[in-house]
């Protein structure tokens, strides 16, 4: 529930608070939180924090492809629900897990995918004898066989894209790109929803001056 910027002494509420706490401060705050990590111990700390906030929170400590259905089966039915998806790269970005939050029939999704590791990595992953992305992109290698490794990023990120529209899901044409030091990309910030309404929110909210969505 905590994150340190580079270079700073202090830390920051990390995407869970901040989430709780902008709910609040609009006064529609999440009827249920639900939070994991793969980690029991941080997972416990951004509980313990989430509880002193007051906020409905239950914990899923485990590795995110193993929790999700306990998880995805505590959402009420028929609740309208807001899926934060944060893994640390690209290895963990189930696919597993967006499927199965897919069955929720009133879910938004907002992703973390990582262009640093998929841009630096893509190439030896390439091998048959290597599985890191095979979680995440389910059978790229075969889609993506004939494509040049230059294009290897951009098609891999429209390739993923494809797989989750394939579940009913649109995806917001504002994918903001988050760069580290040296202006270096790190991610995007990805949103997918069933209904154009969350979608043309993130839209407005994420707006930027990089407009290319598949510069990775």
């Amino acid at each position: 529930g905590r994150i340190q910027v580079v270079g700073e002494t202090m830390t920051r509420d990390g995407g869970t608070l901040v989430a709780w706490n902008e709910s609040v401060a609009c006064r529609t705050p999440f009827t249920q939180v639900l939070i994991g990590d793969k980690d029991p111990g941080r997972a416990d700390a951004c509980y313990q924090r989430l509880k002193q906030l007051n906020a409905p929170v239950s914990v899923f400590p485990g590795p995110a492809a193993e929790t999700i259905h306990a998880m995805a089966a505590s959402v009420p039915r028929g609740a309208l629900a807001l899926a934060y998806v944060d893994p640390y790269n690209l290895e963990f970005l189930s696919f597993d897990i967006i499927k199965a939050l897919s069955a929720l029939p009133k879910v938004d999704l907002l992703v973390h995918f990582s262009t640093m590791d998929l841009s630096r990595n893509v190439d030896f992953e390439l091998d048959p004898n290597r599985a890191r992305f095979d979680d995440a992109a389910p059978a790229w290698r075969q889609a993506l066989a004939k494509t040049a490794k230059a294009q290897l990023p951009s098609a891999f990120f429209e390739y993923w894209t494809g797989l989750i529209k394939n579940l009913g899901f649109t995806f917001s044409q504002e994918m903001p790109l988050i760069r580290g030091e040296g202006n270096k990309p790190l991610y995007r910030l990805v949103c997918f929803s069933r209904h154009p309404l969350p979608n043309r929110i993130w839209d407005d909210v994420a707006k930027g001056p990089n407009r290319n969505l598949f510069d990775l």
